[in-house]
């Protein structure tokens, strides 16, 4: 067991256990979790005892996951301030061999062509 072997407790979540935590954190405190965040609250309250604290953390923004938020809460999660319009730019993917010093000479030619990373 993770717990006697490593010092934690662990679980698991699937899709239909993460839309009915971010619903149901959506309807009771109005607040909208991405699905990151809905798998770790969804097992930290299984994990949970009494007199103990829970912390929980977010790792994501809900518009990084917004079709799942909405198929959860049938509401569109807020785009924070500075990132409207984010996904109609221009995507550019620049595909590299899996060796770090090809990784490093590009990421320094960028740096200096201004380019930025």
């Amino acid at each position: 067991e993770a717990a006697t072997r490593y010092g934690f407790a662990s679980g698991k979540s699937t899709h239909a256990n993460r839309l009915d935590t971010i619903r149901q954190t959506f309807e009771t405190s109005r607040m909208m979790i991405d699905t990151h965040t809905a798998d770790g609250l969804k097992v930290a309250l299984e994990q949970r005892t009494a007199g103990v604290p829970m912390v929980v953390l977010e790792t994501a923004l809900p518009v990084k996951f917004a079709d799942t938020i909405v198929e959860a809460t049938g509401q569109h999660p807020p785009v924070p301030a500075g990132l409207e319009g984010l996904e109609a730019l221009p995507q550019r993917v620049v595909n590299l061999p899996c060796e770090l010093a090809l990784l490093k000479q590009y990421i320094q030619e960028q740096v200096l062509a201004g380019g930025g990373c």
